[in-house]
């Protein structure tokens, strides 16, 4: 009895063992690397060549580099930021279906439902109208 339970134990504390500290090390490894300051730099020098150029994906891509080169680099970060919501854009302003879609392509129950046309606008109101009492009426005079 007693081989058997020394035995069981030993395999708790392998498999434990084997479970663990690979995760362990695996988290470690990257966050101790010292930030790379003069890659960072180059890398937001290119971004900015292509930010000016409105090149704002490309220059996305350097910022990002930049930013892992160096986490700690508000400079980065903030370019990084601009160059996300100026690529943005720039992906709306190829495909304005990105924001604004056609139709719907959802459809619930089975059931397909067609879009209705996209109606005109009203006619204009002529520009002459009847001239109309535009003063106050008193209908019932209570008093004071």
């Amino acid at each position: 009895m007693k081989p058997k339970y020394i035995a069981s134990i030993v395999l708790v504390f392998f498999l434990t063992i084997f479970f663990f500290v690979p995760t362990l090390t695996m988290a470690q490894g990257p966050a101790n690397c010292p930030p790379d300051k003069e890659l960072c730099a180059k890398m937001i020098r290119f971004g900015m060549e292509a930010y000016a150029r409105g090149k704002y994906l490309d220059a996305k891509e350097y910022f990002r580099k930049a930013v892992k080169a160096d986490p700690t680099s508000i400079k980065a970060w903030r370019y990084y930021d601009q160059a996300v919501i100026f690529g943005l854009a720039e992906k709306v302003e190829k495909d304005a279906n990105l924001t604004l879609p056609d139709v719907s392509t959802r459809q619930e129950g089975g059931i397909s439902i067609s879009p209705t046309p996209p109606t005109s606008p009203p006619p204009p109101e002529p520009a002459v109208k009847k001239k109309e009492e535009t003063g106050f009426k008193i209908i019932d005079d209570e008093g004071c």
